[in-house]
């Protein structure tokens, strides 16, 4: 069992946490004050899904630790499939770096992208400068595609992950 497991987050939820931000607790479990989505991301899912998205796609994803019962890290599907398409991102607080704790975020994130049968690919960016990201997405099975220069971020590195053969949804 991976030490991760993901927690989708509902439209209440995300309301509450941008009325109370930096809040210590989630449900039932301690949150890092890092592990928290940036305001933007929750905005944003609230704004797709008020727009008509179905919510599976804007849902912002707690990254659990289960060993602990401590939420250290957050996920999110930046829209709905485009081509087949999903964009991921995450985030994991600085504490539980280098603990292969993202890489098994991303793993969730991916599986739960690929239970859907009219996703067939999972992209990423980061930073060119950001290592770290670059790692957990090639230990995680992406590969790069290319580059572009990002408006707020600068040059950034595209990433892709088709769905394996034997790959089910679910």
């Amino acid at each position: 069992m991976l030490p991760i497991e993901l927690i989708m987050m509902e439209p209440d939820e995300v309301e509450q946490a941008l009325a109370l931000p930096g809040a210590s607790r989630f449900r039932d479990f301690e949150a890092v004050s890092e592990a928290w989505h940036p305001e933007i991301v929750f905005t944003s899912a609230l704004e797709r899904f008020r727009a008509g998205e179905l919510w599976f796609w804007c849902a912002p994803r707690l990254f659990l630790l289960s060993s602990v019962n401590r939420i250290i890290g957050s996920g999110c599907l930046k829209h709905s499939p485009q081509d087949g398409a999903i964009e991921i991102g995450c985030g994991v607080a600085e504490g539980y770096r280098g603990r292969n704790y993202a890489t098994r975020g991303v793993e969730r994130l991916v599986a739960e992208g690929f239970s859907r049968p009219e996703v067939t690919a999972i992209t990423a960016e980061t930073a060119v400068w950001n290592i770290a990201s670059q790692r957990v997405l090639e230990k995680a099975s992406f590969v790069r595609t290319g580059t572009r220069v990002d408006s707020e971020d600068g040059p950034v590195i595209l990433w892709r992950r088709g769905r394996m053969v034997g790959q089910e949804t679910r």
